[in-house]
């Protein structure tokens, strides 16, 4: 420290002693600074970039990003337990509509079904006793009384209980018809198709319906041969009593019947079920069985489901199909579904156009429109976006479920509108917008007036004339160093608020 303090008195000491010398240094010292700050500066220039205001066509689109989907698909999953058998599909075939595609083998099922026959059939026998008891009891009547008018209804009615039972055995031809195609299925599930399963029991049901007809005709029959009767006057105590016994014999009778025939459609209906077939036609997109699997009666029935779920949803269905037996898509559906920031939905709208990029498929871009909007947000980190399903205008056989998808969605298309580079738009503090016209060389200040806006251009809806030269950048420029000056508002994204109005 007495060292410093020394020097500094040796300095000032010099410098009072030699003033003249002192002040002559300094001059030096200021003239010489000044020269080189003059050099440096002197020669400094500011140029503009500018463009010129067109009038032209400006369109203005939002983005999302997504995943492909298809709007109809089948999960074919049987509501009955069994083994797995005659599989005769893998993953990628083509199927039709009803095409056959898995056998599920349960033996319980043929013994339900021939047990619940085999009731339905001794029901209608007691059935047919009782309606043969009751018209030999109206025979009697009718012989005992000799009206001919009774004898007539009595004859007629005979008849007509004659065709209820021929019309009853072409029911039960058709239905053994139809249980022996389903043993022969069993045995060999190939040898009978779904089609001819189909006929035999449209056959059991033609025949069923002609037997009701039949009936009903013995009902009329039965009406007039009572009325007959009453017309008569012959009706004593005893005869009513036998006539009315006879008639609750036969109405208990035809209960069992109903009883037991809702217990037999139910068997073969289940029963049929062990055929599987294609509810939709389509591609096999998910195999998850295999002959000898066992397939638990806890499934669900098949089934069609018409999806259009977004992309999030469907990563989840897709999850849940590796546990449905098999999954089937008609790929002619396929659709985007694509996320969009909250903050560009209120420019969004059904039927908008959309161009369609693929990360798989470089050289393919298709077009589309906004087919579905969702009204529920998805919050993702604080981030809300909302999903939209966007239809193809033509399919491309190499776009496939769960593909990554890029859409750009035309929100706005003005025409003949004067347009200027994002660039030369800045916003005062006010909130306000303005640019920088070329007046003589000069820069000067104008306000404005915006419209819509994309990534590159914006609408001038008021301040401008079309061949006005407006500043896009302004450069500042030495003899060492040049620099640029760009608002923070002229970055891309700066005047993203302006689409929407």
């Amino acid at each position: 420290m007495k060292k410093i303090l020394n020097i500094g008195g040796k300095v000032l000491s010099f410098i009072l002693s030699h003033k003249i010398y002192s002040i002559l240094v300094a001059i030096a010292i200021i003239g010489g600074s000044y020269y080189f700050y003059h050099r440096a500066y002197a020669g400094a220039k500011t140029t503009y970039q500018t463009a010129t205001v067109q009038k032209g066509i400006l369109t203005s689109s939002v983005s999302g990003s997504g995943n492909i989907i298809v709007d109809q698909s089948a999960n074919i999953n049987p509501s009955i337990s069994g083994q797995v058998k005659s599989l005769s599909v893998k993953v990628g075939d083509s199927v039709r509509k009803g095409q056959f595609l898995f056998y599920v083998d349960n033996p319980q099922m043929d013994i339900d079904l021939s047990k619940a026959y085999a009731s339905y059939v001794q029901a209608q026998q007691s059935l047919d006793n009782a309606k043969a008891q009751q018209l030999q009891t109206q025979l009697d009547l009718a012989s005992q009384t000799g009206d001919a008018a009774v004898k007539k209804a009595a004859t007629t009615l005979a008849q007509a209980n004659q065709s209820a039972e021929n019309a009853y055995s072409q029911v039960l031809q058709a239905q053994a018809d139809y249980n022996d195609l389903l043993a022969k299925q069993q045995a060999d599930p190939n040898s009978v198709s779904a089609s001819q399963l189909a006929a035999a029991d449209q056959k059991v049901e033609s025949a069923e319906a002609a037997y009701d007809t039949a009936e009903q005709t013995v009902k009329n029959a039965k009406a007039d041969y009572d009325q007959a009767v009453a017309n008569s006057g012959i009706v004593d105590e005893i005869v009513n009593y036998k006539l009315t016994s006879a008639q609750t014999s036969v109405d208990l009778a035809q209960k069992n019947v109903d009883t037991a025939l809702a217990s037999y459609n139910i068997s073969k209906s289940d029963a049929a079920k062990r055929s599987v077939t294609s509810t939709i036609a389509g591609v096999v997109t998910s195999l998850n069985i295999k002959n000898g699997d066992t397939i638990g009666s806890s499934s669900s029935q098949s089934s069609s489901s018409v999806s259009t779920s977004s992309s999030t949803s469907n990563s989840s269905n897709s999850s849940s199909s590796s546990n449905t037996p098999v999954v089937i898509e008609d790929l002619s559906t396929v659709k985007a579904s694509v996320a969009i920031n909250e903050v560009d939905m209120p420019k969004v709208a059904l039927d908008q156009k959309a161009t369609l990029t693929f990360d798989a498929i470089a050289d393919l871009t298709l077009t589309g429109k906004v087919q579905k909007i969702d009204k529920t947000g998805t919050n993702t980190q604080n981030v809300i976006t909302y999903s939209m399903t966007i239809s193809f205008d033509s399919v491309d056989n190499r776009i496939l479920p769960q593909m990554s998808v890029s859409a750009e969605i035309v929100t706005d298309v003005k025409q003949d509108v004067l347009i200027v580079p994002n660039s030369a738009v800045k916003t005062d503090s006010s909130g306000g917008h303005y640019v920088q016209v070329m007046i003589n060389g000069v820069p000067q200040t104008r306000n404005v007036e915006v419209g819509i806006s994309n990534d590159t251009d914006t609408e001038i809806t008021s301040g401008l004339s079309e061949g006005d030269t407006v500043v896009t950048q302004t450069i500042t420029s030495t003899g060492s160093s040049s620099s640029s000056s760009t608002p923070s508002s002229t970055r891309r994204g700066g005047l993203g608020g302006f689409g929407g109005l």
